[in-house]
């Protein structure tokens, strides 16, 4: 039995050695001498365990053979006990011959088998050799914590909350890695690609009846992180979740729904969209529409909505009377389809997720082009696009993190000097590095900084559902005293840059290049006078009309005692923003935009805050003037529509129409930008609708920066060159290792 167990652990070695070879082979196409050299070594090793395994094979025969011939002739002994005495004689001399026969067989097995053994351990060690490259990079790539600064507490743990309520960037951050979709935005290109879609393009799919119905092939074998399978049915349960529980806030571009119209009222309420989504197997869901759905609806709308586990939520959304709730409920350690799983979080600390070890598609390849085509290598294969282009970016599926921890900090400063000490890796924030900080992170020399073009603004917002904010006049006269030129270039010194148009120009297909500032190009006296004319001419009228001071370049005397055309005069008026710790810009800029209105004879106040407390005052109530904040944006810019869509009030719709803007017109073209299939027609309709946003402004788009991020370079991403930076996929948990 020993032979036989040292046979069976040297043809594994055998196997092993030859798995070895293969996947070095499979590997890179160049060897160094030395693995050559302990490879032969390791052959030669094995060769000669093969043959002591022969002589121990042998000696374990005659061993055999001398046990055989010894029961023999004990055999012959007993037949003979009554014979005469030469013959027992003769006997006795063939027990005891055989008798030796056997001690020297066992002392020859013995022998051979301990040399077996030797060769074996020998053999084992050379081949440990050649793959200890193999096994010290495993270890260097180990698990290792992402330690990551975040600059606002998250609000929720709660990703259904987080889609509606509670939709602000750090949320999405900490929690929008768990959330699986059919199709999603490759990293860096941002190419829609299928995730868990077996079809490579979203289906356009066809008319059915009075509706369109699209179906869409699901991928097999995937799981949630509890190793239940992912099925058609939790994507059926997820829309059934939203529309039975009223779910506004992104679920309304996520999942845009048909809605019929009431005829008890004077408004069209009606919508076309989404009508129902069900299971058709397994591995199949059914969309059906009202009507064919447009781009924004179909392949950059329901085709990318999150997916939720059916069998760890159902229970919950069936014992909620509502979606606040369901919003009441911990995510924490709920199913993930995605790279991490949310496992908890301590307010005013931390938050923390830790790696799906059941991850979709670990280890498989993921090439994106510079001509936007990317191709995939894993239990399926695709391409998608044009991959002509340079390669852009090679990664491998992770995770390979253990886990990834979000530590919040109040100043940029704070963070940076965490940094430094190694507290942290990454500093995630959608504004990203402050520019006075850069010099600090370059020269502790284990640091690096990255610069990429935003997809986002600043803005300005007014309160267009109360006077004096309801009033076109005003917000114009406003817009107009707002140098931006002057603020980018003498203020932030080169820090922010102007923009005029509600799609940065870094997104060239989809922006207006033909939007220009309010008063551009005028003096701060061109463009007080500018004000008042255009106040004058709408009704407005002052106690004191503001004039300009040639002597002092100023205004003097400011203006007093505004009122609107019916005669309403202009109260005191707040201007909420963040302050100078989380954003200095914006700090800055508010203090601008206050005095300037107050040399127009506006009685406007600069209130610095939290950005979490502007946002609970502004998303949903009503009593608020003016705020700046600012959005990060999609690629495809249909939030010009949801942004301004007076279906989509915040305050009685549950959208982000936060300004409360109402304009026929322009709810029209929303519906034909949502409707719309071809992607050069929509870029004309939304350069149409961003003209009159311009026009009647509601919002004034101020500025824009380039996202600088600082990180350790220790770490290593797949590429650091993507619109709008690394933050915007969550500083990729699921994709980061450590630098080889």
């Amino acid at each position: 039995m020993r032979a036989s167990s040292m046979h069976t652990s040297l043809r594994w070695l055998a196997v092993a050695a030859v798995l070895a070879l293969f996947a070095t082979a499979c590997g890179t196409e160049e060897e160094t001498d030395d693995a050559a050299a302990a490879q032969a070594q390791a052959a030669a090793a094995q060769a000669e365990a093969s043959a002591a395994q022969a002589d121990a094979d042998a000696a374990e025969a005659a061993l055999a053979q001398a046990q055989a011939d010894l029961e023999a002739a004990q055999a012959a002994a007993a037949e003979a006990m009554e014979g005469d005495d030469a013959a027992q004689a003769e006997l006795a001399a063939a027990l005891a011959e055989a008798e030796a026969a056997l001690d020297e067989a066992e002392m020859a097995a013995e022998e051979a088998m301990k040399a077996a053994e030797a060769a074996e351990a020998a053999a084992a060690e050379e081949a440990a050799a050649t793959t200890m490259p193999e096994e010290e990079e495993m270890a260097e790539a180990a698990p290792f914590t992402y330690k990551l600064a975040i600059f606002s507490d998250p609000t929720t743990d709660n990703p259904w909350a987080y889609f509606d309520t509670e939709a602000d960037v750090w949320n999405q951050y900490v929690l929008s890695t768990a959330l699986p979709s059919l199709y999603g935005s490759t990293f860096p290109s941002y190419t829609v690609i299928p995730s868990i879609a077996a079809d490579v393009e979203p289906p356009l799919g066809a008319a059915s009846g009075d509706n369109w119905v699209i179906d869409v092939n699901l991928r097999q074998g995937l799981v949630w992180s509890d190793g239940s399978p992912i099925t058609a049915n939790d994507v059926a349960f997820t829309f059934n979740a939203v529309k039975d529980l009223e779910m506004g806030g992104n679920w309304f571009s996520a999942l845009p729904m048909a809605r019929d119209d009431d005829p008890d009222t004077e408004e069209n309420e009606g919508a076309e969209g989404l009508i129902s989504v069900e299971a058709v197997d397994d591995h199949t869901v059914r969309y059906t529409w009202s009507s064919q759905p447009g781009l924004a609806q179909w392949q950059f709308g329901a085709a990318q909505s999150p997916i939720f586990s059916e069998a760890h939520w159902g229970p919950h959304v069936a014992a909620s009377g509502d979606a606040g709730e369901l919003y009441a409920v911990s995510g924490e350690g709920a199913p993930s389809g995605g790279s991490m799983v949310f496992d908890r979080r301590e307010p005013g600390a931390f938050a923390r997720s830790v790696a799906n070890a059941n991850a979709n598609d670990r280890g498989a390849q993921t090439i994106a082009y510079s001509s936007g085509g990317v191709t995939f290598a894993g239990d399926v294969s695709w391409q998608v696009g044009d991959t002509s282009g340079e390669v852009i970016a090679d990664s491998i599926g992770g995770p390979y993190v253990s886990d990834a921890i979000y530590s919040v900090y109040d100043t940029q400063d704070a963070a940076v000097l965490a940094l430094r000490d190694g507290e942290v890796d990454f500093l995630l924030n959608p504004l990203g590095l402050q520019r006075g900080l850069q010099s600090t992170v370059l020269e502790a020399g284990d640091l690096d900084v990255i610069a990429n073009s935003s997809n986002g603004f600043r803005y300005l917002a007014f309160n267009t559902r109360s006077f004096p904010g309801s009033d076109v006049a005003f917000r114009q006269a406003m817009a107009c005293m707002i140098d931006k030129e002057f603020m980018a270039t003498n203020v932030l010194q080169g820090v922010a840059i102007p923009l005029n148009s509600m799609v940065p120009p870094g997104n060239a297909f989809w922006a207006n290049p033909e939007l220009d500032a309010w008063c551009g190009g005028q003096s701060q006296e061109e463009r007080l006078n500018s004000a008042v004319q255009i106040l004058k001419d709408a009704g407005w009228t002052w106690d004191v009309e503001p004039q300009w001071n040639s002597d002092n370049r100023d205004v003097i005397p400011k203006g007093e005692g505004l009122r609107g055309p019916d005669g309403t005069p202009v109260g005191d008026l707040e201007l909420l923003a963040p302050g100078p710790g989380y954003d200095p810009l914006r700090a800055t800029y508010s203090l601008f935009i206050a005095d300037w209105a107050n040399d127009l004879g506006i009685p406007l106040t600069a209130e610095p805050t939290g950005f979490s407390v502007i946002v609970d005052r502004v998303f949903g109530p009503v009593d608020w003037d003016m705020y700046i904040l600012g959005w990060g944006l999609t690629i495809f810019p249909d939030y010009v529509a949801d942004f301004f869509d007076s279906r989509a009030d915040s305050a009685t719709g549950g959208g982000f129409n936060i300004p409360g803007y109402a304009n026929p017109a322009f709810d029209e073209m929303a519906d034909q930008l949502k409707a719309e299939t071809d992607i050069n027609e929509a870029a004309a309709i939304v350069r149409r609708m961003d003209a009159v946003l311009a026009q009647d402004v509601p919002y004034v788009i101020l500025f824009t920066t380039p996202v600088l991020e600082a990180f350790r370079n220790t770490l290593e991403f797949p590429s650091t060159t993507t619109l709008d930076g690394l933050q915007n996929f969550q500083a990729l948990p699921g994709a980061v290792n450590l630098a080889q």
